[in-house]
């Protein structure tokens, strides 16, 4: 199987994912979403200004320079991933806001993405070139968002029995799609992962390891509530790789920009299941207490 055809199939599953995520989600959820314009704008500053920033500052304590340090930028300028919808289900995210942040936030760096990636042309390569607003791309995930989470919705209003009966069952489904895809992944790209990691594979661990700690401890210290700051912390650590990567590859048509998003597209998954069962497990004592 190609590796496009492995993105596509994750789309399906990750389509029909949403839709059941959809079931637990209630029209009333969204409509607090008025009073959260603070995590909002916390989590698209931490998106497009602060991740880019750190992104810059390890490529340059790691010495990346070339196309490298312009996929390190690319990734960094990425929104936030379908799957950070997925993780925040999983792991006592507020799934409203995740959902609503995804679209907003997929939106905005389509806008933002071109203009960071020329600049870092420009800076690290020397060329002129100006990347196009990927604005289709963008469309198509948060339509894959959007929609099945709506007929996911609707199905619940019409049959509120059936959805209570197949939440547990639907969250189990994600968590078996997270694992499966994510070995697919290792085992599909083997060598691209092994090669590239011996590049950059020490800038992309310290990557992952500042998002996950600066999108949670700074919901924290910004006294948001735990669901909020769980959401936040997947939001900004679990990137769409994929938009790096076809930038990379099909855009500039340097595989090597594309390398920094491709470790990634596999570390974020590892990151994000343990932040996300070291979340769990900080619970159980409270609960047990009760």
């Amino acid at each position: 199987m190609s590796t496009v055809s492995l993105v596509q199939l994750l789309y399906v599953a990750l389509a029909v994912v949403m839709a059941g995520l959809g079931l637990s989600l209630h029209p009333s959820d969204f409509g607090r979403l008025r009073n959260q314009a603070t995590p909002t704008v916390m989590a698209l500053v931490l998106q497009m200004a602060v991740l880019p920033a750190a992104a810059l500052a390890l490529s340059a304590l790691f010495g990346l320079g070339g196309y490298l340090a312009v996929g390190m930028i690319l990734l960094a300028a990425t929104p936030g991933s379908i799957t950070a919808n997925l993780y925040s289900h999983l792991f006592g995210g507020d799934v409203a806001f995740n959902i609503a942040l995804t679209g907003v936030n997929t939106f905005l760096c389509a806008l933002v993405l071109p203009f960071l990636g020329s600049w870092a042309l420009a800076h690290y390569v020397g060329g002129g070139e100006m990347l196009p607003i990927l604005l289709d791309k963008a469309l198509q995930t948060i339509s894959i968002v959007v929609v099945p989470v709506l007929l996911g919705m609707a199905i619940a209003a019409k049959a509120p029995r059936v959805a209570a009966r197949v939440d547990k069952p639907v969250k189990i489904l994600s968590a078996a799609l997270v694992v499966i895809f994510s070995i697919a992944g290792i085992v599909k790209e083997w060598e691209t992962l092994v090669r590239g990691f011996s590049q950059v594979g020490s800038a992309i661990l310290i990557f992952n390891f500042v998002s996950l700690i600066v999108g949670f401890g700074a919901s924290r210290i910004a006294r948001l509530g735990r669901p909020t700051s769980i959401t936040i912390a997947f939001q900004a650590s679990i990137h769409n790789a994929i938009q790096a990567i076809y930038v990379g590859i099909a855009v500039l048509n340097q595989p090597v920009a594309a390398l920094p998003a491709a470790v990634y597209s596999i570390t974020m998954n590892i990151f994000a299941l343990c932040f996300g069962l070291i979340m769990v497990r900080s619970i159980r004592p409270t609960r047990s207490l009760a």
